[in-house]
């Protein structure tokens, strides 16, 4: 994260915790500290720091440590993981059933995830036709995590599963 993007997650945390001691004299006099939090948190994106800000609204009474901003933010991180990894199980089961991709696309919910993923990648045919086994679980990781992020133009309306939302700022 950059030091203007931990600035503007300060100036969230400012209005969440406004009594809380670390942000006496506002943003304008939080230079060193800021900087500290930026190095320390090299590592999470604005996207994760913006969700793990919002957890940290939601469940916390006290301003967070760095520690527990890391914390959350590998959360997250975590969680979009296994929804992605269990999609792809899902993807992965589908050919021991014999199914052609084709048909295995077209059993799909129209408004569902994966669906959205694919369509993003080129379609069915350019999504089965690729890495390991005929699938490519690199590519369907990385748009998938895009998708999530809203990263993708157009794609996104068709994220509608619960846990998308939650992860949304």
């Amino acid at each position: 994260m950059t030091k203007k993007e931990m600035t503007e997650i300060f100036s969230v945390m400012l209005l969440a915790w406004p009594n809380a001691e670390m942000f006496k004299g506002g943003v304008a006099k939080l230079g060193p500290t800021i900087e500290l939090w930026t190095a320390c948190l090299s590592d999470v994106d604005f996207w994760l720091g913006q969700q793990a800000v919002i957890r940290l609204c939601r469940e916390c009474k006290f301003p967070p440590s760095i520690a527990e901003f890391k914390e959350k933010a590998d959360n997250v991180q975590q969680e979009i993981r296994s929804r992605i990894d269990l999609e792809w199980n899902d993807i992965k089961f589908s050919r021991l059933l014999d199914k052609s991709p084709q048909e295995w696309y077209q059993r799909l919910p129209p408004n569902s995830d994966v669906k959205a993923v694919i369509d993003a990648l080129g379609g069915v045919e350019k999504f089965a036709t690729k890495g390991e086994g005929g699938w490519n679980y690199y590519e369907f990781r990385d748009m998938y995590e895009k998708l999530i992020r809203k990263e993708v133009p157009g794609a996104v309306a068709r994220l509608t599963s619960g846990k998308k939302k939650e992860l949304s700022p």
